[in-house]
């Protein structure tokens, strides 16, 4: 068993951004005392132990290092989430509070126990569940020092301690820690939906969920784009199909059925996608129709008049501008067809010699058969 005692002290010293001089001060001891624990040259009275513990929020196992005692604790919160998981509350509750008894500041400890309450207090309606829920919530982030979860942070778990009180008929509450930790508008759905369903605040509502969901169909653009390049690196061409092929249908979905909006000048470069995949799948037939397409829908696009470019469904009536996100890939819609396929042509065998064969066809002949 290896204790790492003096390491815990100046770490959890430096994570509360303390001097020794303020640490020694909050101890009653000397700077001097606390620079011999932090060099491992004495080790500090049991009593002190438990009361540094106490000023780090934590326990006096996180900060002694017992590495086997975290060991249990860890196995005891994988069981809780295992038997959460399974829905066997009445045995992950036994536990639960077995190993808060034993664990009291350990952060994985409270927080996944608080997710088991909460989970419990949504799925059987047990308020004193989500009130329990809370308390873990709430003491969990005093111990937020001692997580290791990038998918965690204070901000995550305050919004649980949101819902938790939304469960609870808090709503004003629920509304006030929302708004508090919207860092990055990361709660502006929720605070939308609160608004508008909770509240009945349709003109307050407006504002978050029309930041909300400008922000999703960017990020739902991000994800599939950033799907397809990892199966282009691993020359799956038909799951990148498959992928442009979605992001198509949903971007579609927001787009007026008779009008030319900003959607039509990006769809040309997800048409070309899929045309460079049946390329590298050495299937130029397949390839032509899906670059044809962005094509001719490039020409009808560049062709437009001012005004005559609408904007997406939805983002005009919650007054937001999808130009900004799909209107930058060049500066007319057969520019940015152009530059992507000079910058593909040679890794994507036969998409120039498609390219020439159409465009050299538009220039002798026009586009009149194309549109």
């Amino acid at each position: 068993m290896e204790v790492k005692l003096s390491e815990n002290i100046k770490k959890f010293r430096k994570e509360r951004k303390m001097t020794q001089e303020q640490l020694a001060e909050a101890m009653g001891v000397s700077v001097s005392a606390v620079y011999k624990w932090e060099s491992n040259q004495s080790t500090p009275e049991i009593g002190l132990i438990l009361e540094m513990a106490d000023l780090f929020h934590t326990s006096t196992d996180v900060l002694l290092g017992y590495e086997w005692r975290m060991s249990d604790a860890a196995s005891a919160v994988n069981r809780i989430v295992m038997l959460t998981k399974t829905k066997e509350y009445d045995k992950a509750i036994t536990e639960a509070k077995k190993v808060l008894k034993n664990y009291p500041n350990n952060f994985d400890v409270v927080y996944q126990s608080a997710l088991l309450y909460l989970e419990l207090g949504k799925e059987m309606e047990y308020r004193e569940a989500n009130s329990r829920a809370i308390c873990l919530l709430e003491h969990a982030c005093e111990l937020i020092a001692q997580n290791q979860d990038d998918n965690v942070s204070e901000v995550s778990i305050r919004t649980q301690i949101a819902k938790a009180h939304l469960l609870l008929g808090h709503t004003e509450t629920a509304l006030r820690i929302l708004k508090k930790y919207n860092v990055c508008g990361v709660n502006n759905a929720l605070i939308g939906m609160v608004l508008g369903d909770y509240l009945h605040d349709a003109d307050g509502a407006e504002k978050y969920l029309g930041r909300a969901f400008a922000a999703f169909t960017e990020d739902i653009n991000n994800i599939m784009v950033g799907y397809c390049n990892v199966f282009f690196q691993s020359r799956d061409y038909d799951t990148v199909v498959d992928c442009v092929q979605w992001l198509r249908a949903i971007l579609r979905g927001i787009q007026p059925e008779t009008e030319l909006t900003w959607f039509d000048k990006y769809e040309c470069i997800l048409l070309e996608i899929i045309a460079e995949c049946y390329c590298l799948k050495e299937e130029p037939e397949k390839a032509r129709p899906f670059l044809k397409n962005a094509v001719t829908k490039a020409f009808r696009y560049d062709g437009a008049g001012p005004g005559e470019v609408a904007d997406m469904r939805f983002f005009t009536e919650l007054g937001l501008e999808s130009r900004i996100t799909y209107d930058k890939y060049g500066k007319t819609a057969m520019d940015s067809l152009r530059q992507r396929i000079e910058g593909e042509s040679d890794m994507v065998p036969g998409l120039m010699r498609l390219w020439l064969e159409m465009t050299e066809n538009l220039e002798e002949n026009g586009y009149g058969d194309w549109l």
